[in-house]
């Protein structure tokens, strides 16, 4: 029997195509836009999809059923309207392509795919479609596993420090109105090294592993659990209903992992120690709950460890190892004595440290109405449309009625216009600025006496907020008390407090000002009346002072230290506070400086001059003699 005779190819031929695309497993379709009918060329029996031959309509056959993964679904569809809705293409084409999971046959559940499409378009929009679907299932499989080996933590399983910043930064930026905000938690081992060096690695990695499937036991799947250094590990709070259940939580898991560990006969004891921030409180970025959580843990571990405290800005008259916030009223005491104690320096310092204008303004005003016990705290800006004065924040008291909220604007609309109206009226320049002030509304406005009654405004003080030669707005302080005298203490405050809105507070919301806000301090700073300057930890050399120091010291210049320059010293001041600051800490330290030849009080703190600037600065606020 003859044998057949073998060829050989030499050339590609459709043949050799189909050998190799049944290699790759690769079926190809026709889209006919029209019809919207898609047609598969190559039989769908041999492919590993569950296909018809024949897809009508198949606009709705992806989407109708079970055919594509229930996470996928979203994706095909966005990826059909961006491929169908292309501006500019207009007798052409292009290419498509996205990778989904498809249903499998004889019950294999989902397999990935690469679904490509190059479709051509006429002068209306898109006419024919040519596609085909790649199984790429153990590819991706491959790539998923390599990509989870980079990103994981072999030991816990949970993310490494790298991924936990990168899914965090994730869920933040996709965070909605309606999403309730997250908490940002680190945990970090009291007593692992002694542990690890005493029982060796392989029980070190034990406690370590237990520590893990507690953390996890406690926290959802949902929220991001990751380890980012040898015993410290973060948890993002996804969805927090409220800080008691957040407390809960902490609580339950310092007292699971509150045991002793013991081997040959030693026994240590173990716990851990928790810093929380809150979204937006405290942050609105990873870097920004880090920090605060960061310092909110240090405070646990100074107060004893084996507890959790949820971070208070760090302002100045607060020491840095704060009192937990299981005694919140304490800590509320300890800022309102640092608002009181000076004004400016805890405003300027909760904005740098909290890098938030609103959060800042908010705060403010509840200070002032605490400490002067006003009824009503307002901010207002000028609609520049119908130049009329709009309440941005207000504060209230319990004995204080809100003319911000819609329903007593419904209530009392046409009382808050007489208000408006005659606080209007009665602005006249005072040594404080440009002021409205009664200081008994029944005696002077007695015709409007059932009006000041409702809103309960027996007496105000409003000053202008001016940007420049700009009205930008108006803050007001309101009381029910007739009788209030306003002092020279709250004309000052409200004068400052105007100038800061003006110059940075406001500006911040709607400006991209960062670059410019050391100049409008500086601006600020000079028109006091102390000794102010910013130095430079590192070298002690001058950045900054201010109009009092130039006037006073008149050849004075920054070229050298300041202790050199300023008191002609080779080494720094007797008392000097710098050297005894943290590196980046919130404290301040209050002492007394024989310096420019009489014995004066100074306060030094941390301060962040310049938003691109990584130095190490000390601002110094000595009283002038």
């Amino acid at each position: 029997m003859p044998e057949s005779k073998f060829e050989i190819p030499v050339k590609f031929d459709t043949e050799i195509y189909r050998i190799l695309n049944d290699v790759e497993n690769i079926i190809y379709f026709k889209w006919s836009i029209s019809k919207d009918l898609m047609e598969f060329i190559s039989p769908v029996e041999q492919s590993d999809y569950d296909l018809p031959q024949i897809v009508n309509p198949a606009s709705t056959f992806f989407f109708g059923g079970d055919m594509v993964h229930p996470e996928d679904g979203e994706k095909l569809e966005k990826f059909f309207d961006e491929a169908f809705w292309q501006q500019g293409i207009r007798n052409s084409s292009k290419i498509f392509s996205k990778k989904i999971r498809l249903r499998g046959k004889d019950n294999r559940g989902y397999l990935w795919a690469e679904f490509r499409l190059l479709l051509y378009f006429d002068s209306d929009g898109p006419v024919t479609g040519f596609g085909c679907i790649c199984n790429i299932n153990l590819k991706q499989i491959w790539q998923m596993e390599l990509q989870h080996s980079a990103e994981h933590d072999v030991l816990t399983g949970f993310f490494n420090k790298t991924a936990t910043q990168k899914n965090i930064e994730n869920h933040l930026r996709n965070l909605g109105d309606k999403d309730l905000p997250p908490a940002f938690i680190i945990i970090d081992a009291d007593g692992f090294k002694a542990i690890n060096d005493s029982f060796g690695h392989l029980f070190g990695d034990s406690v370590l592993s237990d520590m893990g499937l507690a953390i996890r036991s406690i926290f959802k799947h949902k929220d991001i659990i990751g380890r980012i250094g040898g015993d410290e590990f973060v948890v993002l709070f996804c969805e927090m209903p409220s800080e008691e259940v957040l407390e809960r939580r902490c609580t339950e898991l310092l007292q699971t992992l509150n045991r002793n560990y013991t081997s040959n006969n030693v026994s240590l004891p173990f716990s851990v120690s928790i810093g929380i921030s809150l979204y937006p409180e405290h942050g609105t970025t990873y870097n920004e709950l880090f920090q605060h959580a960061d310092r909110a843990l240090y405070n646990s571990k100074s107060k004893g460890k084996n507890q959790f405290s949820i971070y208070h800005p760090s302002l100045i008259g607060q020491k840095f190892s704060v009192d937990s916030t299981r005694d919140p009223k304490h800590a509320e005491e300890i800022q309102q004595k640092a608002f009181q104690d000076n004004m400016l320096e805890f405003i300027l310092n909760m904005l740098y440290e909290t890098q938030n204008a609103d959060a800042t303004i908010s705060m403010c005003l509840g200070m002032f109405g605490k400490q002067f016990n006003f009824d009503r705290v307002i901010v207002s800006k000028i609609n520049k449309t119908s130049n009329q004065y709009v309440i941005t924040y207000e504060w209230i008291s319990p004995n204080g009625i809100s003319i911000k909220s819609e329903e007593n604007v419904a209530k009392y609309g046409d009382y808050i216009n007489v208000l408006s109206s005659l606080v209007d009226s009665n602005y006249h320049p005072m040594p404080y600025g440009v002021m409205s002030v009664c200081e008994n509304t029944y005696e002077k406005y007695s015709q409007y006496a059932e009006i000041f009654s409702k809103l309960r405004v027996g007496a105000f003080v409003y000053s202008q907020i001016a940007h420049g030669s700009e009205i930008v707005g108006a803050v007001g302080f309101e009381t029910s008390n007739s009788d209030h005298k306003f002092s020279q203490e709250e004309f000052t405050k409200l004068s400052i407090f105007s100038v800061l809105l003006g110059n940075i507070l406001l500006q911040r919301q709607s400006d991209n000002v960062s670059e410019k806000m050391s100049k409008h301090l500086q601006n600020i700073l000079d028109h006091m009346q102390e000794f102010i300057y910013v130095v430079d930890k590192e070298n002690y050399e001058p950045i900054y002072f201010n109009n009092t120091v130039r006037q006073t010291l008149i050849n004075t210049t920054i070229e050298q230290t300041c202790y050199k320059r300023f008191h002609n010293l080779d080494e720094p001041c007797p008392g000097c506070p710098i050297g005894r600051l943290s590196k980046n800490g919130n404290e301040y330290i209050d002492v007394k400086l024989n310096n420019w030849g009489a014995e004066t009080p100074a306060r030094a703190y941390n301060i962040r001059w310049d938003e691109d600037s990584d130095k190490s600065l000390a601002l110094i606020i000595q009283s002038s003699f």
